[in-house]
């Protein structure tokens, strides 16, 4: 997939015939213009993440860790002899234990959650694995591009936004009747999308009952954008 490319000149500045003894005053140097190029490239999301979440209410705090703990428990042994680095990785989440009030302000009850993130590039294997898991409930599901994709498209992509700069610089140069250009610094900036956010169309049952079957998933596109700015000195 090749990638689209952008540049665009967003600031500039030319000073002519500044005298040599105002530079140590920290008057801008003669001839310097300040520029920003953009290349970017749309990039397939291989990385799945999905948090799937039990709850439980129960008289004391004690049962409600330990109900918590249990499901955990069966959920992680159900896991772990699929795990496999970069294909699925299973992390814990939140957990919490909290008081419930009655309308007299005293506790009626205890309260709790405990989440567990599943992710990886097995992205169907993932979404059925989560759907399958006892009493747990899918609660999120982002999809996003993963770090070794990213850093595959990045060289080419930084060679492209460099490339675009340097042409800016020249058509610059060449528009003030300058023979070329001198590099003076330049900074390298890369950004890509954060996880996507997906609706679920169906939720598990927390503690409940029938699984629900495997969640459909779609990957879309993510977006990798390197930005090259810097100044270079007009000759």
């Amino acid at each position: 997939m090749r990638g689209a490319l952008s540049s665009s000149a967003v600031v500039w500045a030319l000073c002519l015939g500044a005298p040599l003894p105002l530079l140590a005053q920290g008057v801008p140097e003669a001839n310097v213009v300040h520029l920003s190029a953009q290349a970017e490239q749309r990039l397939p999301q291989d990385w799945i993440t999905v948090t799937v979440a039990v709850r439980h209410q129960a008289p004391d705090a004690a049962a409600v860790q330990a109900h918590l703990r249990r499901t955990l428990d069966q959920a992680l042994a159900h896991i772990r002899p699929r795990e496999r680095a970069g294909r699925l990785e299973v992390a814990s989440g939140g957990f919490q234990v909290q008081p419930r009030y009655g309308r007299d302000g005293q506790i009626t009850g205890w309260q709790g959650s405990a989440e567990l993130l599943l992710q990886g590039r097995d992205l169907a294997g993932i979404a059925a694995l989560a759907a399958e898991l006892p009493g747990m409930a899918v609660t999120g599901l982002q999809m996003s591009l993963s770090r070794e994709a990213a850093r595959q498209a990045e060289a080419a992509v930084r060679g492209q936004a460099i490339e675009a700069f340097r042409q800016q610089a020249a058509e610059v140069a060449r528009a003030f009747g300058f023979q070329g250009y001198e590099l003076r610094e330049a900074h390298v900036g890369t950004q890509t999308p954060g996880p996507e956010p997906r609706p679920l169309l169906r939720a598990m049952a927390a503690n409940g009952a029938d699984a629900a079957p495997a969640l459909p998933v779609e990957p879309g596109q993510a977006l990798l954008q390197v930005t090259v700015s810097g100044a270079v000195r007009l000759k």
